[in-house]
Formats: structure tokens, sequence, C-alpha cells
């Protein structure tokens, strides 16, 4: 009894964690046909983040070994992922431990109208469920584009097919955890010692970061193909199901520029039973070097020459894909699948450099609108339209983006979006309007500058007695070596290399 009160005590003072109590080891999968959502056994889908959307906390955990997910003060959540079509699977299996008797209701979000399935979880074990895939096709969900799950509580009320349902969240004091999200489909119930046969398997098309493959099989009594290409130099795997006989289009993702690779295709039937590999050689896109920064007083939010702000980190909030990119050397990151994407780090005060910059390089000719998030200020946005295969170096006036209303005294997020279509007043929200799901950037640079004026190389305030021995550090406290270029803090002077 004493045990239960101090974990209760725990749970509402927020404290609670999972060293609190022992946690019994997370299920095993024991699939052969899936496509994995989460899963420390079977990886993530591409661009997976879980994501509290304001609604809880999270953090990833360890439990015997093996990384989840708990989620705390729960009240909703969501987790975002470049979109997966599971028309071709049975089920959508969840293992969840929650730390107390609870509903859960799960909801794909699939640009269609959402829809829900609620469970009864019992506290203090693990929860294993299945959510039948035809069920949500049949409530009108459009499970060939699922991008994100979303957590609620309860469905309270069953819209009418193709109706979005309504839903209760949590009241803020429930924990759970999550183990494994995947697609399945049940295993065939017939004997069959046949592999299937690889009909087509070629590249059609090839950019710098990706390359695209028609694929068809052919088995004897198999209903579904399933295609798994590796890249046997890095380990990296895609995965496309197929009807036995049908020509499908995979896009391998995340690739390096200008880079030689040898993928592997191998066809598999619903008994397991696989194909012989082919071999499919291409060659990436080079993309020239990410710019250098123009010369003068850095503030970086993201740079892989200056660096980046604290604690800085790229966020799909559930409207793209990203990953880093190496181009020759240095690190981008690539924004895929572009609705709207989104950047956070440590709040920083930018109203004493002149302009933001911005080096992006997009894979289409496109137009991006900036909004930088700044505390207790409306969003406010400047739009830009860029040329596709190039780097596109543009610039937007701090004091603009002050005169419009924001607190470029207290900056914490950078969100993009497609356009500004509708410009507020100052002090007023703009509208924007988001990409079509089909575009891709690379963002280079994002630092704010004061340039130095023209034929000036350095600037520095270093006054006599000064010591260069002494160590160095950026406007963050961070200590940087003598090759850092930007603001530098030595001897309790501040001055520009």
């Amino acid at each position: 009894m004493k045990k239960t009160i101090i974990m209760a005590a725990m749970l509402l003072a927020g404290a609670w964690s999972a060293s609190a109590q022992e946690i019994s080891a997370i299920p095993v999968p024991d699939v052969t046909n899936y496509q994995t959502v989460y899963s420390a056994a079977l990886g993530n889908a591409e661009g997976y983040a879980f994501d509290s959307w304001g609604g809880g906390t999270g953090q990833y955990i360890d439990i015997q070994g093996k990384q989840a997910y708990q989620i705390s003060n729960f009240a909703y959540f969501g987790s975002g992922f470049a979109a997966i079509d599971a028309t071709a699977m049975d089920y959508l299996h969840f293992d969840i431990y929650p730390m107390q008797d609870m509903t859960l209701a799960i909801v794909p979000i699939t640009g269609a109208a959402e829809k829900g399935l609620q469970q009864s979880l019992t506290g203090g074990q693990w929860n294993s469920f299945d959510l039948s895939v035809s069920t949500f096709v049949d409530k009108g969900a459009n499970m060939a584009n699922v991008f994100q799950i979303k957590y609620v509580s309860k469905v309270v009320a069953e819209g009418a097919a193709g109706q979005p349902d309504g839903f209760a969240n949590g009241n803020g004091s429930e924990t759970f955890i999550v183990g494994n999200v995947y697609f399945y489909k049940e295993t065939a119930q017939y004997d069959d010692n046949e592999a299937p046969v690889i009909v087509t398997a070629q590249v059609d098309a090839v950019t710098a970061t990706s390359a695209t493959l028609t694929l068809k099989a052919t088995d004897n009594l198999s209903e579904n193909i399933y295609f798994t290409v590796t890249d046997p130099a890095t380990g990296n795997s895609w995965r496309k199901t197929a009807a036995n006989g049908a020509e499908v289009s995979l896009e391998l993702t995340g690739l390096a520029t200008g880079t030689a690779y040898t993928v592997n295709v191998v066809a598999v039937d619903e008994k397991d039973n696989a194909s012989e590999a082919t071999r499919l050689p291409f060659t990436t896109e080079e993309i020239p070097a990410i710019p250098e920064p123009v010369k003068g007083e850095y503030l970086s939010l993201f740079s892989p020459y200056i660096g980046n702000a604290g604690g800085y980190f790229f966020d799909s909030w559930g409207g793209g894909s990203g990953n880093i990119i190496n181009i020759q050397g240095k690190e981008g990151y690539m924004i895929s699948n572009f609705h709207y994407f989104g950047s956070q780090f440590t709040d920083v005060d930018a109203t004493e450099f002149s302009t933001l910059h911005y080096d992006i390089y997009p894979m289409q000719d496109m137009t991006l609108a900036i909004v930088p998030i700044t505390r207790n200020a409306p969003e406010k946005g400047s739009q830009h339209s860029l040329t596709g295969g190039q780097w596109n170096a543009f610039e937007i006036s701090v004091q603009d983006l002050i005169d419009k209303g924001l607190n470029m005294a207290q900056l914490w997020q950078m969100k993009y979006v497609s356009k500004v279509v509708a410009e507020g007043a100052a002090g007023q929200v703009d509208g924007f309007a988001n990409g079509d799901g089909t575009e891709s950037f690379i963002v280079g640079n994002a630092y704010f500058v004061n340039p130095l004026p023209t034929g000036v190389t350095e600037i520095s305030t270093a006054k006599k007695g000064f010591d260069p021995a002494q160590p160095m550090f950026n406007v963050m406290g961070q200590r940087v070596n003598a090759d850092y270029r930007g603001i530098v803090i030595q001897n309790g002077q501040k001055f520009v290399k």
C-alpha cells in the first residue's frame, strides 16, 4: 500500500520516470510482412519524430537495453513521419505500457477526415492490440497516405463515413510508454516454397539526394509482393508493397550527393520466400558546396561553418520529412515532402543585428516564406521566390521584422511555409499557405549578420595587455578554437574574427 501511495505522489508531482519501477521488456514483434512506424526491433519510419503538439511531455527512455518513448502529463500527443501506404496491410499494431488504467484512442492522420479507434488499457503491464486497417478505410480514412499518428483519450462522437469523429483529451495526469507501432499482414495459410520472380527492376530518375526505381515481380500464389531495397555500404533500406504482377514506383531518399551507389533489390512473398537479389547501380548528382558566410559579426542559427544556436534542432511538426545531408564535406539539412517545417533553439536576441541571412538550395523553382517565431508576438512572414538547382542567398531586414511587431529579443523558432497569402497589420498575424507535399529544398546557412564594410576583412577591439593565450568563447558561452569565425569573447573582451 505504501509503494502505491509513493508512486501516486510521484505521478501527481510529474516526477515519475521509468527507473521508478521495474518494467518488463518491450514485446518483440513476430512479423514478416510489415511496415514499421516506431520500433526498437523493426526500426522507425523515415523522418519519424514524436511531437507533443502542446498536449503533454515526452522523452526517450531505456527499458532493458531497448529504447521506448514515455508520454507524461497526457492530454494529447502525436508523431509524424514520411507518408506510408498501408492499404496492403491487415492491422496497425501497438504495444503500450500505461502507468494506470486508462483509455487511449488512436487516430491515423491521412489527409482525410480524422477517425479514431478507442482502447481500454490496464495499468502496470504491456497492452498489445491490433487495429484493423480495413476498419479505418471503411470509416473514410485514406490509409494510402498515413503521415501522422495522434493519441487522444476517447472517441466521444463517431462521425459518419468520411466525416470526422469527436474526441476527448486526457486530463494531464496520465503517463504511458510507447514500445512498438507497426502495420503488418497476417501470414498466409497455405504451403509455398517457390520464390517470386523479379520482372522489372530499373532506375528511372536520379537527383542529387534521391533515386526513383520501378519494380515489378510475380509469384505463383502470393497475393502481395514485398520489395526490400538495401544499400550494402550504409545498411539503409527501403520497403514497398505491391500486388502480385503490379508495377510500382519506389523513391530512395536521403542519399548523399555526388555519390556512386549499388543497391540490392529483393522480392519476398507472403510465405517469406525471397528472390535472388538484383543489383542496380546509379550515381547521384553533385550539388555545389554550401556558400561560406559573408564576412561580418554573426549570430548563427544553423551553419556548418559558424555552428548552430544552443539546443538547435529541426522538426517536421508533421508537415514533411527531413534529414541531415552531406555536401562536399559540410552538413546541410534536406526538407522533403514539404507542406510546412520548423526548427527550434534556445532563445536568442537578434536586435543588435541588421539582417537575417539564408542560403537555400531548392530542387525545383518554388516560393518559400520564412516565419520567425518570437515570444508573445504574432507570426509574420517574409516570402521569397527561389530558383531550382542552385544556391539562393537572400536576406531579411531585422528592423522590418521588428516594425511588423515581432519580438526579436526572444526568437526561439523558425517556421517554413510556402506563401504569405494575407499580410496582417503591424502586430497582427499574417495568413500563410502550405506547400503541396511535392517540393524539396536544402537549408545551408541561417544566421544573423552585421556585414563588414567592403574591403574590411577583420575588426578587433582587443585592448593593450590583451593575452591571446587565454581561452576563447562564442556568444553562447561555448569554448571555441583559433579557427572559429564570428564574435569571440576572450580576456573579458568581445571582438570579431
